[in-house]
């Protein structure tokens, strides 16, 4: 229970970090905080690089640029023409001369025009993409019987860090009748610092001070784990579906906890913040109950200098069978990784059988996180499967990447909104978190259905101690436990055995599950432990040989430094003869 908190606490925290990134890219252009808004006159466009005015969504042909760039402004992007209107870079972002370097004042600061969408009543260029999106529009929030409350921070200082994460607490509703959120808008006091934030349900009433007054709280949310409502950058407001609510007062949940992440780069000490929420409640209760889950890996390790590492997370149909209760209907989905991520995708599975693609596969990018709304909603049934896909590039970094909430760490998670959700029934048991540690789903063991197998390693037999100790008798009697390096008698068996007909301990399928279970994770019996320990250390030598060897046997390659070709020298000998 305790890893499950933190990785919801980690994940729910980063899930939007990546909203006040267009902040620091402002700084590396000229006149980065004022280009203008197309659609709205006297307005700004403060993702420049986005087709989001926030900062969101796909890059526009500027933002294409400018990454190709470095993220730097350079001679040759300020010279280029992004947006195809015939004016250069520069010329739009008032450096027309090219000159202008970061902390600099630029040439000019009136005349600007954006360097990324063309003019939209040119004649000689057109944008690829709708250029003035809709405004938030959520009409069922006007509706009769509905109210409205602000929950906001009391007015608090600012830590002069760079991140910090306050929290307060709020009685939602006390009514003996039970109403149901349907939607929010964020109330941002300080834009300076916000960068994002929470509401969470709680299913008991926190400790009074977090009432009286904010207090920093990041990880250590107690019993407040059901996401609520959720605001980043550029986010108007949030309008649920139609069909579903939050049950909050009566039976449902009475007390929330607001959390707050603040970002403070410059560690000024003088800002306050008493940002929160709009919350809109209606007595109309809808026909049913609206809740949140997360799914995903919870073990990464990425190796450093890799083009593509794939990762992949199934929450299996033996889970959803055991804890959900009845069809589930899918109203949102989201995957989130950080800065190595380079394409993610979600799908929901039926007898081995795709049903839909939740998050098609596609490029992800850190800095435009894209939640994918279903209106009518994803029918969701006992034993479907949902699988979670997340694609990494290493190649930039030398060090190996570790799970983790920083933007140098990494994630693998993915986000789901459905109806109906029993309040009554805890996070566990309603399998509102499926999480894999190297891919040993934490919900089949609490399930207590046996055998467990994942990935065709038969966890049931790795706990119980059955196939660590026959492993270890057949590898003392192939000389595995040697001190004088590796014995042909084991790598004979580890080839020709061993690694075919067991994928707990085949480094090309599931040893990472075994490796996991060595460090008792899992409650294992300190025996047990001591024999998976024993028979992967047993296996180091002839591992490396065998790679070695492996790498001998691999043919040359061509050699590319000529351009004829020459036969062999033991050819060319015999035709001299």
């Amino acid at each position: 229970m305790k890893t499950t908190m933190l990785l919801l606490s980690v994940a729910l925290a980063a899930l939007l970090s990546c909203s006040h990134a267009h902040k620091s890219f402002q700084s590396r252009i000229p006149n980065g905080d004022r280009v203008p808004n197309p659609c709205q006159p006297g307005a700004i466009w403060a993702g420049v690089g986005h087709q989001s005015p926030a900062g969101a969504n796909a890059r526009n042909p500027f933002g294409m640029d400018f990454k190709a760039a470095g993220l730097q402004w350079t001679v040759d992007l300020c010279r280029k023409d992004s947006d195809g209107d015939g004016l250069t870079n520069g010329q739009e972002l008032g450096d027309p001369d090219c000159v202008w370097k970061v902390g600099a004042a630029p040439a000019r600061t009136t005349g600007l025009s954006h360097p990324g969408i063309c003019p939209l009543d040119s004649a000689t260029c057109k944008n690829s993409w709708t250029v003035c999106p809709k405004a938030f529009s959520c009409p069922a929030l006007d509706g009769a019987n509905v109210t409205m409350r602000n929950l906001t921070l009391k007015p608090t200082p600012v830590p002069a860090n760079e991140t910090t994460y306050i929290c307060q607490a709020f009685e939602l509703n006390n009514t003996a009748s039970p109403v149901h959120l349907i939607g929010s808008r964020p109330i941002i006091d300080n834009k300076n610092v916000m960068h994002h934030m929470i509401m969470y349900a709680c299913s008991v009433k926190p400790e009074q001070t977090l009432f009286d007054n904010p207090k920093q709280c990041f990880m250590a949310l107690g019993n407040c784990t059901e996401m609520l409502n959720l605001w980043g950058y550029g986010v108007k407001g949030e309008c649920f579906n139609s069909n579903a609510g939050f049950r909050i007062g009566g039976d449902g949940f009475r007390y929330g906890v607001l959390q707050l992440h603040w970002n403070n780069p410059a560690r000024h000490s003088g800002y306050t913040d008493a940002s929160g929420f709009a919350l809109y409640f209606t007595q109309n209760l809808r026909p049913y109950d609206l809740g949140t889950v997360m799914y995903g890996e919870g073990n990464l390790v990425l190796p450093p200098r890799q083009p593509l590492i794939s990762v992949n997370h199934t929450c299996p149909s033996v889970c959803t069978n055991r804890y959900h209760n009845e069809t589930r209907y899918i109203t949102g989905a989201t995957i989130h990784m950080h800065t190595y991520g380079i394409k993610g995708r979600i799908s929901l599975w039926r007898n081995g059988t795709m049903i839909k693609d939740l998050s098609p596969l596609q490029v992800y990018d850190y800095n435009s996180p894209e939640i994918h709304a279903f209106d009518p909603p994803i029918e969701y049934r006992k034993g479907d499967e949902v699988k979670t896909e997340c694609y990494f590039n290493t190649q930039k970094t030398n060090v190996t990447i570790f799970f983790g909430e920083g933007t140098s760490d990494e994630m693998c998670l993915s986000f789901l909104y459905y109806y109906p959700n029993d309040v009554s029934v805890s996070t566990d048991d309603k399998l509102g978190r499926c999480i894999g540690v190297s891919g040993i789903n934490s919900c089949w063991l609490r399930s207590r259905i046996t055998p467990q197998i994942e990935r065709g390693c038969n966890i049931t037999a790795m706990r119980n101690g059955e196939i660590p100790n026959r492993v270890y008798s057949e590898m003392a009697a192939n000389k595995c436990f040697s001190r004088t390096g590796c014995d042909p008698l084991c790598r004979n068996y580890l080839e020709n055995t061993l690694w075919p007909n067991n994928a707990c301990y085949d480094p090309k399928r599931s040893r990472q599950m075994a490796e996991v279970l060595a460090l008792g994770l899992f409650q294992l019996n300190s025996a047990v432990t001591l024999a998976i320990s024993s028979t992967l250390f047993g296996q180091r030598f002839c591992e490396q040989e065998i790679k070695m060897l492996a790498e001998m046997d691999r043919p040359a390659a061509p050699d590319r430094t000529t351009t004829t070709a020459r036969p062999p020298l033991l050819q060319r000998r015999r035709r001299a003869a």
